[in-house]
């Protein structure tokens, strides 16, 4: 009969597993722009319940009345989301985080762009920089930048001095992908 481990061995065995796969796991889990997209279809059914959650006591929700204030719970409702980030790639599905209350900077930027298109936004997008950073643009009467690795909002020029020293290399939500290295 064999002896049940405690959880902190089988962390340290799952470490050593994930250590030495971590290549396999790379190129399993390297995926295309247009795959990347194909996860941010704003009409998932957890997408709708994250909207519907965010939008419950806006009494009949219009977009041009209420996407401010709804664009705000979606931001706390990120914020609420832990940044992990692993020693591989890895992605993980909306449902996943929202269950798990866990993603990486990329998959955090990504649920929120896809819940502001959710949400009515035509326009939210992630960015991408040449340095590898994660943002949402969305416009609403002015442009805002999520910053999803602290949970802030800038618009103005706070949100371009961001990419001041970071130039954007792309943009992309599920409709579009703009390639802005060759700007």
């Amino acid at each position: 009969m064999s002896e049940e481990l405690d959880s902190k061995t089988k962390l340290e065995i799952y470490k050593v597993v994930l250590t030495r796969y971590k290549d396999l796991i790379n190129e399993k889990e390297s995926h295309s722009i247009s795959e990347i997209r194909q996860k941010m279809v704003p009409y998932t059914d957890t997408i709708r319940k994250i909207r519907d959650n965010l939008t419950s006591e806006i009494i009949g929700y219009t977009y041009d009345r209420d996407f401010l204030a709804a664009a705000q719970r979606a931001m706390a409702y990120v914020r609420q989301i832990k940044t992990c980030e692993f020693a591989f790639t890895f992605f993980m599905d909306f449902a996943q985080m929202d269950e798990l209350k866990v993603g990486t900077v990329m998959d955090k930027a990504m649920l929120f762009a896809t819940i502001l298109r959710a949400l009515g936004s035509e326009n939210a997008c992630v960015l991408v920089t040449k340095k590898d950073k994660s943002y949402v643009k969305f416009t609403f009467e002015k442009e805002y930048i999520f910053v999803p690795e602290t949970g802030s909002l800038l618009l103005g020029e706070d949100a371009m001095n961001l990419f001041a020293e970071d130039k954007v290399s792309y943009s992309f939500n599920d409709l579009v992908y703009e390639n802005l290295d060759d700007l």
